[in-house]
């Protein structure tokens, strides 16, 4: 009997030790649970109902993410564009709770009627969503770079997909049962040509032209050079007639306004 009661607990530890392993890198370096559990989670975008592929994307495109979980579940969206930079998707900035979601129900973000802003902020080439589920919430506030949600996403401290991974196992080894997902997209560009310059480094700079393009291709020819030149984007709003964003570079911020009518637009840059 006591062989027998020793076993018995040397398998609980086991299977504890088991439950809690540490997480593991997958495929593109995204963190996945070397435990399989009960728990799944799928991500996908709205031109990608399979989620096996890797849809185009224009900026002024309506993009949508898909999230559906078999289990009620905590779920967490993080984007890494192609430039490595790591945000979480959140409504409401971010949440402690994170995005409960029901068992066998679906999960939009942004939600319905609300604009899709998140493409004017991101760089061309490819992104890759994560999608974390866990029966409990998780505690994110240590790796975001500020409380309040920008445009729908949260910067986070982390850089690449491997940096994202590294932190993301601090939070989730202690917990058992999480799972995660993983989805593609490709943000495109189309040539528009030479455009009048702005200079970031003058207090205010204006410009006036006409130009047969969408409002959004050029906001974002714009903000692809305040990139260029070391700024990046922390928020951006999106109307049918106009476009503006705010761009940051250590402790300087620029913003970027965009007005059009008809073929003609006003490009505006302010140094705060």
């Amino acid at each position: 009997m006591k062989l027998f009661a020793t076993s018995i607990s040397l398998l609980l530890m086991t299977q504890l030790g088991t439950a809690t392993a540490a997480p593991q890198l997958g495929a593109q370096s995204i963190i996945v649970n070397p435990v399989p559990g009960a728990l799944k989670v799928n991500v996908r975008t709205n031109r990608d109902p399979s989620g096996n592929g890797t849809p185009d994307y224009r900026p002024g495109d309506h993009l949508e993410f898909y999230t559906r979980v078999n289990q009620d579940a905590y779920v967490y969206l993080f984007n890494v564009d192609p430039q490595g930079r790591v945000n979480l998707l959140a409504e409401s900035g971010l949440q402690a709770r994170g995005n409960f979601v029901k068992a066998n129900t679906t999960r939009v973000f942004p939600r319905k009627g609300q604009a899709s802003t998140f493409l004017l902020s991101l760089p061309q080439g490819l992104n890759r969503v994560l999608a974390v589920a866990s029966p409990t919430p998780l505690g994110l506030e240590q790796i975001a770079q500020v409380k309040d949600t920008q445009g729908g996403a949260v910067p986070l401290k982390v850089t690449g997909t491997q940096g994202l991974a590294q932190a993301l196992s601090i939070v989730v080894t202690p917990v058992p049962g999480w799972t995660s997902d993983v989805a593609q997209y490709q943000v495109g560009r189309r040539t528009l040509g030479a455009l009048p310059a702005l200079d970031p480094a003058a207090r205010q700079t204006q410009v006036r032209f006409e130009k047969d393009a969408r409002l959004s291709e050029v906001y974002v020819a714009y903000a692809d050079r305040l990139r260029a030149a070391g700024y990046q984007p922390v928020r951006a709003q999106y109307g049918e007639q106009q476009a503006s964003g705010t761009f940051v570079s250590g402790t300087r911020q620029l913003t970027l306004d965009v007005k059009k009518s008809g073929r003609r637009f006003d490009v505006k840059l302010v140094r705060k």
